[in-house]
């Protein structure tokens, strides 16, 4: 569409510009969505590999649909291009397969035992508890700047 508007025959005028347009945006922003999705639940390491395997193999076949890329092509010249292609996926397999996981760090912090300080099994107190988003002392009380005390 780029080379047709600079030979004077401006893509603009033609709907099909839009449509595709918009479709490049939507698939653009749930592409983005789904990733995230996906890096919340699983390691990375996962992640880019299937991402990286299925927007080729979407490319390659839109290429097929809509550019006709393998019409009249000799069945050797597909066979590169797809065994290319495989072999691609076995690179970032193989890069990606003897990673490291990640350790998800816990959802509270345990500081074990502290000189002076009373023992709490952990930092957080459950969120349905009445004590949940109170002083650890148990006072409901907060110094000013000024040094003297107000109640909350």
């Amino acid at each position: 569409m780029i080379t047709f508007s600079m030979m004077d025959k401006m893509q603009l005028t033609y709907p099909i510009f839009y449509i595709m347009f918009i479709i490049m945006i939507a698939s653009c922003v749930f592409q983005v969505k789904f990733l995230n999705q996906a890096t919340k639940l699983y390691n990375t390491t996962r992640v880019v590999p299937v991402n990286h395997i299925f927007f080729t193999i979407s490319a390659i076949i839109a290429g097929i649909i809509f550019y006709q890329e393998f019409l009249g092509a000799a069945f050797l010249t597909v066979f590169i291009y797809l065994f290319g292609c495989f072999l691609s996926f076995l690179g970032v397999f193989l890069v990606t397969r003897n990673r490291e996981k990640e350790h998800l760090q816990q959802s509270y912090i345990d500081f074990g035992n502290i000189p002076g300080k009373q023992m709490l099994d952990k930092i957080q107190p459950d969120s349905n508890s009445l004590s949940y988003g109170t002083l650890p002392d148990g006072s409901d009380s907060i110094n000013s700047q000024s040094g003297e005390k107000k109640e909350v």
